[in-house]
C-alpha cells in the first residue's frame, strides 16, 4: 500500500495553465520564454499559499524544457520529469530560513560558477528570502547583479519590506494577489469530483471562505474535512459540519443579523448574538464576517457593478442588495460601518467578548438610526410639497428683534467760564513739560472744554501741585507715554509726579501727548459714532469724558 499523498501536493499545478488566479504573472512569464527575453533575477511577493513557489518551479521547468509549447513546459521530456520527481541537478531550492548567514551565501556564490548538467540554465529558487541577514545579502549582491549567463535566480517572500532595496532593484518583481473565493470553490469542487468525495456546495463555499484567498489552505482544509467527517463507508461533508468546525456563521443567520441592524431591531440582534455564542461560535470571526457583510451591502448600493470589487457570487450580491433595501436610508449603512470598523481591537482585548460585541452593535445602531437635521429638513420639504404646511402662511409674522440701543452722541460745546470749569492750557517753555489740569463737568450738562491761550509760564511748583488736589480723580500721563503713542500735545497744565517732573526737566525736548478732546471739539462725537466700545464707556459715565487720546 503506497503512502497517502495530501491533496495540496497531489494537486499542485505542473503547467502555467493549471495556475489559478495569477494570470498577470503567468502571461508575463510565458511571453518571456516565448520571446527569449528572460531576466536573470525574479522576485515573487504575496501572502502564503497563493502559488509563489509553484510558479517558480513551473518557470524553472519551462526554462530547461527540451520541447516547450507556447511557453509551457511539455512535462514529458527528461528535464521535466526530473524536475517533477525532484531529482534535477540544475534546479536548486534553498530555504533562506535555515541558510541565512554569510557563509552559506559565499558557498552559493561559488556554486553558481559551474555550468548546468542537463539543462540550459542553473535555476536557484530561494524561498522566504526575507530571512537572509544583511551581511548575507551583501555577500550575494554582486552575484545577483551580474550572474553568469547560465544562472537564474527566483526569490519568493511574504515580507518584501524586509528585503534590501538594492536587491529589489536588481529583480523583476511580481506581486501575487489572493485568489478569489469563487475560483477556490470551483477548484475544490473539481478536486472533490475527481477524488470521488461527496461534499455539499455549502461546505465547499464555507471552506473557500475560511481559506482567505489561499489555495493551499483551502486544499488542506478540504483534506481535513474529508478525514474528520467521512468514514470508510462513505458519507457527505455538509455545510453545517464545516461551519461548526471552523466557527463560521451560516449565511442565513448572518443575513438575519445584518437585517435586524438595518431595521433597528435591538431585541432580535441580542437574540441572534446570544444564540451564536451559545453554540460556541468564534465571536471574533463573527465580527469580521459582520463587518464584511455591512461593507458588501454598502458597496452594492454604491456601485453599479459591485462584483468587480467584491469577491462574491452573483447570488450573494443579490442577497446584499435585498438587505440594503431594508435600511430607511443610505446613511444607516454608512454610519454602521464607520462605527464598527475601528472597534475590532477592543473586541480582541475584551474579557467577556459577548457583552462587548453586543454593546458595540447596539451603540452603532443608536448612532445610525438617530434622527438628524437632514432627515428633518427632508421631511419638511416633503410636507411642504404635499401642501400640508399651508397653515404656516396664516400665522402672524415673527417680529424682528429690536436693534441694540446705541450710546447717545455726546456733543462737545464750549461753555461759558461761569457755568463749567474750564481747562486752562498754558504753554510752557520748550525745555519743560506742560502742566494740564482736567476737571470733569457736572453730570447734568455736556462737558465743556475751553481752550484759553495763556502767557508762557513755568511748571507749577511741587507745593502748588500738592495744594491743587481735588475730590475728582485726575488723569496723569507722562511724556514717555505720549511719545509712545506718537501724538503731540500743546503746552498745558498737568499734574505730574516728582519722578515725572525730574524726567521732564532732564529731557526738555520731550512733549506731552495732546488730548484729542481738547484739540478737536468734534473728536468725541466722531469716535463715539465709530467705536461702540467708546460709546459704551461714555454712556457708562453718563456722558462725562475726562480725557481721550488716539491709540
Amino acid at each position: 500500500m503506497s503512502e497517502y499523498q495530501v491533496i495540496a501536493r497531489k494537486w499542485r499545478p505542473q503547467r502555467f495553465s493549471d495556475v489559478v488566479g495569477q494570470q498577470h504573472v503567468v502571461r508575463t512569464l510565458r511571453n518571456a520564454i516565448t520571446q527569449n527575453r528572460t531576466g536573470h533575477a525574479y522576485l515573487f511577493v504575496g501572502p502564503r499559499g497563493i502559488g509563489k513557489t509553484t510558479l517558480a518551479r513551473i518557470f524553472a521547468k519551462a526554462l530547461n524544457c527540451l520541447a516547450p509549447v507556447d511557453g509551457e513546459p511539455c512535462c514529458q521530456c527528461e528535464n521535466c520529469r526530473a524536475m517533477a520527481e525532484e531529482r534535477s541537478l540544475d534546479v536548486i531550492e534553498i530555504d533562506a530560513a535555515s541558510r541565512n548567514n554569510a557563509e552559506s551565501m559565499r558557498e552559493l556564490a561559488d556554486d553558481v560558477l559551474p555550468s548546468p548538467v542537463g539543462g540550459k540554465y542553473k535555476v536557484y529558487i530561494i524561498d522566504e528570502v526575507h530571512m537572509l541577514s544583511k551581511v548575507a545579502w551583501n555577500v550575494l549582491l554582486k552575484t545577483v547583479e551580474e550572474p553568469p549567463e547560465h544562472v537564474k535566480f527566483i526569490f519568493a517572500t511574504t515580507e518584501v519590506h524586509q528585503v534590501l532595496p538594492t536587491i529589489i532593484s536588481r529583480c523583476q518583481r511580481f506581486d501575487l494577489q489572493p485568489i478569489p473565493t469563487k475560483l477556490i470553490a470551483e477548484r475544490l469542487a473539481l478536486i472533490a469530483r475527481t477524488e470521488n468525495v461527496s461534499v455539499e456546495p455549502e461546505a465547499v463555499a464555507a471552506i473557500a471562505r475560511a481559506a482567505e484567498g489561499g489555495m493551499r489552505d483551502a486544499q488542506s482544509l478540504l483534506d481535513q474535512m474529508i478525514a474528520f467527517f467521512l468514514r470508510g463507508d462513505g458519507g457527505t461533508v455538509t455545510g453545517e459540519q464545516v461551519l461548526s468546525l471552523f466557527g463560521l456563521t451560516d449565511r442565513g443567520e448572518l443575513d438575519a443579523l445584518v437585517g435586524s441592524m438595518l431595521r433597528n431591531d435591538p431585541a432580535n440582534v441580542i437574540t441572534i448574538v446570544a444564540k451564536l455564542a451559545g453554540r460556541g461560535k468564534n465571536l471574533e470571526t463573527l465580527f469580521e464576517e459582520l463587518l464584511g457583510a455591512i461593507r458588501a451591502v454598502e458597496l452594492c448600493a454604491l456601485l453599479p457593478q459591485p462584483e468587480l470589487v467584491l469577491d462574491e457570487t452573483p447570488e450573494s450580491i443579490a442577497a446584499y442588495r435585498q438587505l440594503g433595501a431594508q435600511a430607511p436610508n443610505s446613511d444607516v449603512v454608512r454610519i454602521l460601518l464607520e462605527q464598527l470598523a475601528p472597534a475590532g481591537r477592543v473586541l480582541r482585548d475584551a474579557i467577556d467578548r459577548q457583552i462587548v460585541l453586543e454593546t458595540m452593535i447596539l451603540k452603532a445602531m443608536r448612532e445610525a438610526h438617530t434622527v438628524r437635521i437632514d432627515d428633518i429638513l427632508r421631511r419638511l420639504n416633503q410636507l411642504r410639497t404635499a401642501g400640508e404646511l399651508k397653515f404656516l402662511e396664516q400665522l402672524p409674522p415673527v417680529e424682528k428683534p429690536l436693534p441694540m440701543p446705541q450710546a447717545p452722541a455726546v456733543e462737545v460745546k464750549p461753555a461759558p467760564a461761569a457755568e463749567a470749569p474750564a481747562v486752562e492750557v498754558k504753554p510752557a517753555p520748550a525745555a519743560e513739560a506742560p502742566a494740564v489740569e482736567v476737571k470733569p463737568a457736572p453730570a447734568a450738562e455736556a462737558p465743556a472744554v475751553e481752550v484759553k491761550p495763556a502767557p508762557a509760564a513755568e511748571i507749577v511748583p511741587e507745593t502748588a501741585v500738592k495744594e491743587e488736589k481735588t475730590d475728582e480723580p485726575a488723569i496723569t500721563e507722562t511724556a514717555d507715554e505720549s511719545a509712545e503713542h506718537g501724538v503731540e500735545t500743546p503746552a498745558a497744565d498737568t499734574k505730574i509726579s516728582l519722578e515725572e517732573k525730574d524726567d521732564v526737566r532732564q529731557a526738555p525736548d520731550k512733549k506731552v501727548r495732546r488730548s484729542v478732546i481738547n484739540h478737536d471739539p468734534d473728536a468725541l462725537r466722531r469716535i463715539v459714532r465709530e467705536d461702540p466700545k467708546v460709546a459704551e464707556a461714555v454712556q457708562l459715565f453718563e456722558g462725562t469724558v475726562i480725557d481721550m487720546h488716539v491709540m
